[in-house]
């Protein structure tokens, strides 16, 4: 079984599952740090979370990593969403870089170099991953929020979240892993959290996947979520 990537959103279903990563709840606190008051945005991120589950008829809920957008403590927002969501689904949570405390939430938790689910990999991306993950056929990460930059003719700027999907390294993946699937694709996932975006090509913090070369990233397909294949990434300016 292939993984299936949402029509028009930043999630994946596969086996019962519905994966997707980098929601930042609370992010409330950082908006209203720079004069932005929207004290809803975390709901209605919840809300459509649950739209999906009931689209998918999901039977489990796996986020990759950075649930939370407070990195050291749990906050009483993420706290809140992440119990009514368990009240629906089963929930899983690959520890972040902004999950500390995240182990008060009622839930499954797995550290961040990720676990193994059917054939997919999943980890959050900031730290190396499991052999567990990989050995997986797909490992799905997130952390990048892959974004990218356009200029139209006229000079405006457009943003579009997207899709990335990187071929193995097998020489660069051995002086790490002894046992690898020398096949894996590395998928990185836009963030689900519609505010966060990174420019791939501008980027310099890509977490030791990336920054020690083990997927053949200017070389990786780029699509957007609407499923429009865009190139590779060493060709797009």
């Amino acid at each position: 079984m292939e993984p299936s990537f949402l029509y028009q959103e930043p999630a994946i279903f596969y086996r019962k599952a519905l994966i997707i990563g980098d929601t930042h709840f609370g992010i409330e606190k950082r908006l209203s740090e720079k004069g932005i008051s929207d004290s809803a945005f975390s709901e209605r991120l919840m809300k459509r979370i649950g739209q999906l589950i009931e689209q998918t008829k999901a039977e489990r809920l796996i986020i990759a990593g950075d649930v939370k957008d407070e990195i050291t403590h749990l906050d009483d927002m993420t706290a809140r969403v992440i119990s009514e969501l368990a009240e629906v689904v089963e929930v899983i949570i690959v520890k972040g870089n902004h999950d500390g405390g995240i182990e008060k939430c009622k839930v499954k938790i797995v550290e961040a170099d990720g676990f193994a689910y059917g054939q997919l990999g999943i980890c959050h991306g900031h730290s190396w991953p499991s052999e567990e993950v990989m050995a997986c056929k797909w490992i799905v990460s997130a952390h990048q929020h892959p974004r990218l930059h356009f200029r139209d003719k006229s000079g405006k700027h457009h943003f579009e979240n997207c899709w990335v999907i990187a071929d193995a390294d097998p020489e660069e993946i051995a002086k790490h892993y002894e046992n690898f699937n020398k096949k894996s694709k590395l998928i990185l996932m836009p963030a689900f959290n519609p505010l966060l975006g990174s420019d791939l090509q501008k980027d310099e913090h890509l977490g030791p996947i990336l920054n020690n070369n083990l997927f053949k990233l200017n070389d990786a397909l780029v699509f957007t979520v609407h499923g429009m294949l865009i190139g590779k990434l060493k060709d797009i300016e």
